[in-house]
């Protein structure tokens, strides 16, 4: 397991970007932490990493957005799915196998996630901007 230490919202971007260096299609990381600790600043982070320009939002009310950049990534977030056919109605499946896909809630459908997904854990640090973060490959 690898742990960062993050001071600022521009440092987990960062640490996002850096870490997206080293990926290639299909990968799955799945994002874990509560509200407001940090999952779509590192999915920002990420997004520029893979050389996208696209504005990155959480996708709660969408399920999914999609940005371009060197490899397609897929930033779902699960929180408000109930089943899993919802999830095989939009191809759920396929996108995972196609591009860079990062899982808000995980745990929701965790069944349905490949077993090699990187787990990514965002937790407050004892500073408001302070956040630690665990990479477990």
């Amino acid at each position: 397991m690898t742990t960062f230490l993050s001071h600022s919202t521009e440092e987990t971007e960062a640490f996002a970007a850096n870490f997206a260096k080293g990926l290639t299609p299909p990968k799955t990381i799945c994002l874990s932490g509560d509200l407001g600790a940090g999952k779509t600043a590192f999915t920002r982070g990420l997004a520029k990493g893979l050389g996208s320009t696209d504005m990155v939002s959480s996708p709660t009310f969408t399920i999914m957005h999609q940005y371009d950049g060197k490899y397609p990534l897929y930033h779902f977030d699960l929180y408000r799915i109930q089943e899993e056919d919802e999830l095989y109605d939009i191809g759920f499946e396929e996108f995972l196998a196609e591009g860079i896909a990062v899982i808000e809630w995980p745990d929701r459908f965790r069944a349905l996630l490949p077993e090699d997904a990187i787990q990514i854990t965002l937790t407050y640090g004892t500073d408001l901007n302070e956040r630690i973060i665990e990479v477990e490959t």
